[in-house]
């Protein structure tokens, strides 16, 4: 799966995923974020294997956002994107969250 990462966030989301040993790529793909025509940032695109699962009810926003959710495979993280890929956050739930 490709997703965009804002550059302040690359670093730890890097780590998580290395901690997590899952398979990555940092690609040389570079991309300005424009509001009214000023620059407000970058995003880099990574490509991950991932697998997603269902948005925990905990991290849903309701019907302004459809968030993706990939969780990594110690279970103790997702990550989450918006439908077409770009990084919202990196989270851990609380303990005793699935009950």
């Amino acid at each position: 799966m490709k997703l965009y990462v804002p550059n302040e966030e690359l670093k730890r989301v890097s780590e998580a995923l290395n901690g997590e040993k899952v398979a990555f790529e940092v690609t040389n793909e570079v991309y300005s974020i424009l509001v009214e025509g000023k620059k407000i940032g970058e995003v880099t695109e990574v490509t991950a294997q991932l697998l997603e699962t269902d948005v925990p009810v905990l991290f849903d926003r309701g019907p302004e956002i459809t968030l993706r959710a990939f969780r990594l495979p110690s279970g103790r993280q997702f990550l989450l994107t918006d439908a077409d890929g770009n990084f919202v956050n990196l989270l851990e739930p609380p303990a005793g969250w699935e009950r």
